[in-house]
């Protein structure tokens, strides 16, 4: 696998179809009213929009291909959420970039960046990678069943 890098989505606008194809396909079963256009809107917002916290990050290796994709955002669309935010969301790596690392530094950055924002915790939720998230240092809160699906809630302190 080529180097890569992480940097704004925003900052990488001829990736912004392939991202939202992406993640289309990716959670469809849990957005069903989600299009490919509500991911492009998002990017859109997200390099539009300071006082909303929308930020995409792309994982792009040394021949300009994207690897993966990550979001910090203020508010994960989870019903009744108790957790303040801000959420760690639409974490995405091709199946050609898995286990080079590339999922990883895509939640480092997300972490480094929500924790230079000053916040003392960020959340997610996941469906199926509650083990990769633990052995990241990421503790479970609880479980939740969306959209008739299991998910678990989970945190990382900042401090």
């Amino acid at each position: 696998m080529n180097s890569f890098k992480v940097s704004s989505l925003a900052e990488h606008p001829h990736h912004w179809q392939t991202a939202a194809e992406w993640s289309f396909e990716a959670w469809k079963h849990d957005f069903p009213k989600d299009t490919v256009q509500t991911y492009l809107d998002q990017y859109a917002l997200a390099s539009s929009e300071p006082e909303k916290l929308i930020e995409v990050f792309a994982a792009i290796d040394s021949r300009d291909n994207l690897l993966g994709v990550a979001t910090l955002v203020d508010d994960d669309e989870l019903p009744d959420a108790p957790e303040p935010g801000p959420w760690l969301a639409a974490v995405f790596v091709t199946p050609d970039a898995r286990k080079f690392g590339v999922g990883s530094a895509l939640v480092e950055h997300v972490i480094n960046r929500a924790r230079k924002l000053g916040y003392p915790k960020i959340y997610l939720y996941t469906e199926h990678q509650e083990l990769w998230y633990a052995s990241k240092g990421w503790s479970k809160i609880r479980d939740i069943i969306f959209l008739g699906l299991h998910h678990t809630v989970m945190q990382l302190d900042l401090n």
